[in-house]
C-alpha cells in the first residue's frame, strides 16, 4: 500500500508489515513498487531533503537512485525514471547501482506507463497541464517511436501485450479501446450508462479486463451514482459487475489480480479505514481481516499480486 504509512501485505498469511528500511518523516508519503526481491519507493516530496527514488533491500540501507516525477520498473535491469522540465522530459534508465545506463529526452511531459517486451509504453502530453495525451510505444533505450497507439486519450490499463485506453475527443458515450502493442490491432468496447472507467487491470492471460468506475458523471445533467467495479470479457464484450460493491460517487475501487488471474483484489476507501476484499465470478465478495494503519489512502494493492 502507498501513503504515509506504507505496508506490505502477505497474500498467503495476510500479515501486514512495514516496508523494511523505509523511514518517513511526518507529512511524507511514499509510492512503493515491488521489483523481484527488491522494493522501489519514491518519497514525496521527491525533491529536497530526504526526497527521491530509493531502492530498498532486506538488511541493507536504502540506496538513493535519483529523483524524478514518474518511475516504473524496467525490463533490462533498470528503473525507468522521467523528470519533467519546462518544455521537455528527460527519461533515464537507472541501474540498481544508481548508474545511468541510457538517457534521452522528448518534448512535452512524458509519463512512462509500462516497460513491455514490445517496448516502453508512455503518455506524452504537450505540456505539464493535464489534458489530451498521445499514447506511444517507444524503444526504451533511444526513445524512438515504434508505434503510435492513440492520438488523444488516457490509459486505463497496460499489460505486456495490450493497452486499454479511452479517447478524450469523443461524445459522452466514449468506448474503451484495447490495442495490441505488437500489431496495433484495436477493438472497441461500449461501457454501460455512458460511464468511463477510472482504472483497470488485465488478467495475466489477457482475456479479461477488470474496470473500476467512479460515480461522477461526465456531464452536469447526469446525477451522481455510486462507484463500482466489473470484469469485461474481451472476447464476448460482456461486463459483469462485482455484486454488493459500491463506493461514494467521488471515489472508485482500486483493483488488481492475483498472479493466477482467478481472484480480483479490491481496495475500497471507507470514511475511517481502507478495506481490502477479494472476489471471483460466481462467489461472494470476501473482506480480508486486515488491520491497516493510518488514515485511509488509495491502496495500490501491488503486494497482493
Amino acid at each position: 500500500m502507498d501513503g504515509g504509512e506504507p505496508r506490505i501485505v502477505d497474500a498467503h498469511t495476510l500479515a501486514v508489515t512495514p516496508v523494511p528500511g523505509l523511514r518517513l518523516r511526518p507529512g511524507q508519503a511514499a509510492r512503493v513498487l515491488q521489483v523481484g526481491s527488491a522494493t522501489l519507493a519514491a518519497v514525496a516530496p521527491r525533491h529536497g531533503p530526504n526526497g527521491g527514488i530509493y531502492l530498498i533491500r532486506p538488511v541493507q540501507r536504502p540506496l538513493l537512485l535519483g529523483a524524478g516525477e514518474v518511475f516504473v520498473p524496467g525490463r533490462d535491469g533498470t528503473v525507468v525514471v522521467a523528470t519533467y522540465r519546462p518544455g521537455a522530459t528527460r527519461v533515464t534508465g537507472l541501474g540498481f547501482d544508481g548508474r545511468v545506463r541510457w538517457q534521452w529526452s522528448l518534448p512535452g511531459k512524458v509519463d512512462p506507463l509500462r516497460d513491455t517486451p514490445a517496448g516502453l509504453v508512455v503518455a506524452q502530453h504537450p505540456d505539464a497541464v493535464a489534458g489530451d495525451a498521445e499514447l506511444l510505444l517507444l524503444n526504451r533505450q533511444t526513445g524512438v517511436v515504434r508505434r503510435r497507439l492513440s492520438d488523444a486519450g488516457y490509459a486505463v490499463a497496460t499489460a505486456d501485450r495490450s493497452i486499454a485506453w479511452v479517447p478524450t475527443r469523443c461524445d459522452l458515450d466514449c468506448p474503451v479501446i484495447r490495442t495490441e502493442l505488437a500489431t496495433g490491432a484495436a477493438r472497441r468496447y461500449r461501457m454501460p450508462g455512458r460511464r468511463e472507467p477510472a482504472a483497470g487491470a488485465f488478467t495475466p492471460d489477457g482475456q479479461h479486463l477488470a474496470l473500476s468506475f467512479s460515480g461522477m458523471p461526465a456531464d452536469t445533467r447526469t446525477p451522481a451514482r455510486p462507484g463500482f467495479a466489473g470484469i469485461l470479457d474481451l472476447r464476448s464484450s460482456a461486463l459483469t459487475a462485482v455484486p454488493g460493491l459500491a463506493t461514494p460517487p467521488s471515489q472508485h475501487p482500486d483493483i488488481t489480480w492475483f498472479a493466477d488471474g482467478r481472484w480480483l483484489v479490491l481496495g475500497v476507501t471507507w470514511p475511517e479505514e481502507e478495506l481490502i476484499a477479494v472476489w471471483r465470478p460466481g462467489s461472494k465478495v470476501t473482506i480480508l481481516p486486515l488491520a491497516l494503519p493510518g488514515e485511509p489512502t488509495t491502496a495500490t494493492l501491488a503486494a497482493l499480486r
